[in-house]
């Protein structure tokens, strides 16, 4: 018995000492790329606790922005709301706390990964070729340019008017209820819920727009 709890105790003090925190100063713009995954707590200090890679991760905190750049897994407690993310290819980001702010832009590299809970006036979207992204929340305008082979998630994104671009082979669904203008390329599809009150398209005739009512 005393030998497994040598043991368990020892894991413990091996799994604490693996993980490295940095203090960060207070910042609304995030930048992450190299194979990194990222995951955003919503908290009352503003720190980086690096899970895994401390040897291999940059990270880099001035002038309102943080960047976050490597091979590895880190976790980041913010305080002030986020207002610009952008995540380079084959980054994972995951953000499940509300990001409550005036206007939110969001830039996702070739297959990279996000996931956001969102409660803005304005969302402007950049997703780049095989990228995913979920967004969930509230927004009253959406602006999202979706490139080939990406998918777009925001259906459980409760938006207002929307305009959204898809290129070839891209997939989105979303949720509107004033007007959305929406332009599909070829083998592009699009679903659109929430019975928006106007839908303005334009569409390759391969490409596919559904309005679920």
């Amino acid at each position: 018995m005393k030998t497994l709890f040598t043991l368990a105790a020892i894991a413990a003090i091996n799994l604490v000492t693996a993980q490295k925190t940095e203090n960060l100063k207070e910042f609304k713009s995030l930048v992450i790329s190299g194979d990194v995954d990222v995951t955003l707590i919503k908290s009352s200090e503003n720190k980086a606790v690096i899970k895994n890679g401390e040897e291999e991760l940059q990270i880099q905190n001035e002038k309102g922005a943080l960047a976050i750049n490597g091979d590895g897994s880190v976790v980041v407690y913010y305080t002030a709301a986020i207002e610009n993310i952008s995540a380079g290819p084959d980054t994972e980001l995951i953000g499940n706390d509300e990001i409550s702010t005036k206007e939110f832009n969001l830039a996702a590299a070739a297959d990279s990964k996000v996931k956001l809970v969102l409660n803005v006036k304005n969302l402007n979207v950049a997703a780049a070729a095989d990228s995913q992204v979920k967004i969930e929340g509230k927004a009253d305008v959406m602006v999202a340019a979706v490139a080939s082979d990406a998918q777009y998630d925001v259906k459980e994104l409760k938006a207002n008017n929307v305009e959204i671009v898809l290129a070839s082979d891209a997939q989105a669904s979303i949720t509107a209820k004033g007007t959305v203008d929406a332009t599909v390329a070829s083998d592009g599809s699009l679903t659109i819920y929430g019975n928006p009150k106007k839908v303005n398209e334009v569409k390759s005739s391969d490409a596919q727009i559904v309005v679920v009512k």
